[in-house]
Order: C-alpha cells, then sequence, then structure tokens
C-alpha cells in the first residue's frame, strides 16, 4: 500500500509537466509524419529513443540524407547531457539494485530531472517508487502525444509544429528556476550559471553547441564544487584554529 502511495505521489508530481510533453510531443509526431515516417515508427521511435530533442534531430538528419554514423553521433552528442543529470541523481540510488539504477537512469528527462532533484533536496533521499511513478507518467504521455501528433500531422500546420518547440526550453527554465529559488546555496548556484552562460556564449562561436552546452555544464560544477571544497577547508582550518 505504501509503494502504491508513492508511485502515485510520483505521477502526481509529474502534472505540472504534461503539457509540455504533450506540446512538444505532437510536434514530435507531426513533424515525424511530415517526413515520410508511418504512425507505427513514430511510435517505436518515441518509446524507444524517448528524448524530445534528439527526435527533431534524427527527423532533420535523415531528411537531409545523414549516414546512419552521422544520424548516431547526432543523437549521441544531444543526449550526451543525461550522463550527467544521471550522475547528479546518483547519490540517490547508494545500495539500490542494478535494476532500479537502470529503470530510474533510462526513463530519466530534462523535465522529471528537474522535478526529481528539487523533492530529492527538499527531503534528503528519492524513493525509488515515487521516482518510477514520476518518470513512467512522462514516458507514457510522451509516446502517446507523438503518436496522436502523427496521426493529426495532415490539419496540423507545420509553422504550428516548429513553434511548439520553444516549451521544452520554456518549461525546463521554469523548473530550473524554482529549484534555484528553493535552494538554500543560492550563491554556489549562481556562480555555476555565471560560469556555464559564459562558456556557451563563447563556446557556439566556435564548437558544436551541444559540445558547448556539455562544456558549460562542466565547468559551471566544476567551479561550484571548488567553492564548496574552499569553504569546507575553510571551515576546516577555522574549526582546528579554534581548538
Amino acid at each position: 500500500m505504501e509503494m502504491r502511495t508513492s508511485f502515485i505521489a510520483g505521477a502526481k508530481a509529474c502534472m505540472p509537466t504534461v503539457l509540455g510533453y504533450w506540446s512538444i510531443g505532437f510536434a514530435a509526431g507531426g513533424i515525424g509524419a511530415l517526413a515520410g515516417y508511418s504512425v507505427q515508427e513514430i511510435g517505436w521511435l518515441a518509446a524507444l529513443l524517448y528524448a524530445g530533442s534528439a527526435q527533431f534531430v534524427f527527423y532533420s538528419l535523415a531528411a537531409s540524407g545523414a549516414g546512419i554514423v552521422a544520424i548516431a553521433l547526432g543523437v549521441l552528442f544531444v543526449n550526451v547531457r543525461y550522463l550527467l543529470m544521471s550522475s547528479s541523481l546518483s547519490i540517490y540510488f547508494n545500495g539500490k539494485g542494478t535494476l532500479e539504477k537502470f529503470i530510474g537512469g533510462a526513463l530519466l528527462t530534462d523535465e522529471t530531472f528537474g522535478v526529481a532533484s528539487q523533492y530529492g533536496k527538499a527531503i534528503g533521499h528519492l524513493p525509488f517508487k515515487w521516482l518510477l511513478g514520476l518518470n513512467v507518467t512522462a514516458y507514457v504521455n510522451w509516446v502517446i502525444a507523438n503518436i496522436l501528433g502523427a496521426i493529426l500531422a495532415n490539419s496540423l500546420p507545420m509553422s504550428l509544429a516548429e513553434g511548439l518547440s520553444f516549451s521544452l526550453t520554456a518549461m525546463f527554465v521554469g523548473l530550473l528556476l524554482l529549484t534555484y529559488f528553493a535552494s538554500s546555496t543560492r550563491g554556489r548556484e549562481l556562480v555555476a550559471i555565471i560560469v556555464a552562460a559564459v562558456v556557451v556564449l563563447v563556446g557556439f562561436q566556435h564548437i558544436d553547441p551541444n559540445l558547448a552546452v556539455l562544456a558549460a555544464t562542466i565547468a559551471g560544477a566544476f567551479f561550484s564544487s571548488m567553492i564548496t571544497f574552499l569553504k569546507a577547508k575553510r571551515k576546516d582550518r577555522w574549526i582546528q584554529h579554534s581548538s
């Protein structure tokens, strides 16, 4: 009973993001259909790849005639950020089984990461059943939205389908702000945000945008970690000096 309650609580926590999944899912399914893929193919891609930005990259590269290797590398570069997100949540999986770790990471998205990290930080741990409810709700809504988007593609203007892609960014920014304002370490997080923004602005002019985003994430996390480390060292010195 307790496990079921935890799963339902996780599903309810996903509700604020469902509209975003539906809008982006409709767009992805619609673009896939307009690119010549069948409803079944779009459904399988949504279920197996399960990454909105990567699906847009897949359709774009495939339409331009790119080879399998180029498509695979493009999807990999777009999705490499999930390695960082999963690593961030790994502290909540200490002592858990391999299957729970695999399921928790495999169904992770930008939005569920934002919700899960905020929840885990608030209560100090991340129940697997809660995370499963969160992730499964997002996953089911994403696949259904893709399929319905493909079915209704002929009635959706292409301009509308392309415009909906911005809601993914807007929704994630909203989750980031909620996490930031609820945090007790906003100073360090502000440093990470500033460093990441600078790296992105510089990197976009010289390297691939996805690599720039990855470098910005690593740089922001590094500087934030260094500040935490230096503060801890200073505190240790103060304690030793006082004693």
